[in-house]
């Protein structure tokens, strides 16, 4: 017997995850919610469950709430926990960042939910992610104190950042815009004597930073 995907099994899942509880174990995950979200909204859509199994008012409601983790200065956070409001400071603007991985799943999420992407602060998301360019080409996480770049710095944050610019339009206009060539000048750095792509320069390749790299 050949095996099958137990789709209507794959939909409840993801339609509980979506509308209800996420299991005990995602507790520690609070702070990554826009990431959940993504992978929740993006497994329906590609089970064609999505439209079918939500309301008009339930896809607005998501919407809402992906726009209400946008930060104003550009970017979006991983969850509204982190939203200091009217309390934010110079001093403390720094626990409460945009972050990049985010930012992609929003922008991603916008445009599953059929958003057209008129409420995003697209200018000050474009000057954000310049400025989260490291010398190596590569993007840092976030902003902390001070500005500083701070979190990783890997493929998997180039990824985001080519795919924010191109959602974006970035550079359309006379935008600031990202360092490209730099970008792919650590893309050819990376890549190893095997030919697959590494987290960088004289890493071993991996085939998940193989995708990133590619489609960044």
């Amino acid at each position: 017997m050949s095996p099958t995907l137990n789709k209507p099994a794959h939909i409840r899942y993801h339609l509980r995850c979506l509308k209800t509880f996420l299991p005990n174990a995602y507790t520690s995950n609070d702070s990554q919610r826009m990431t959940l979200a993504f992978f929740t909204l993006c497994a329906l859509d590609l089970l064609d469950a999505l439209v079918p199994s939500t309301t008009d008012s339930e896809r607005t409601g998501y919407i809402e709430w992906i726009y209400r983790c946008q930060h104003p200065d550009g970017g979006f956070r991983g969850f509204t926990g982190g939203d200091i409001g009217h309390k934010r400071t110079k001093e403390n603007e720094c626990w409460d960042p945009a972050n990049i991985a985010a930012t992609y799943f929003a922008l991603a999420s916008l445009a599953i939910l059929g958003d057209d992407l008129t409420g995003v602060k697209r200018s000050e998301c474009l000057m954000w992610l310049k400025r989260l360019q490291l010398q190596d080409g590569t993007f840092g996480e976030a902003l902390g104190f001070g500005g500083e770049v701070q979190g990783g710095s890997d493929m998997r944050f180039c990824y985001c950042a080519a795919a924010i610019r191109w959602i974006l339009d970035g550079g359309a206009g006379g935008q600031e815009d990202i360092d490209g060539g730099r970008m792919m000048r650590f893309f050819e750095a990376s890549q190893t004597y095997e030919g697959g792509f590494a987290n960088g320069p004289f890493h071993e390749a991996h085939g998940t930073l193989n995708f990133a790299s590619a489609a960044g």
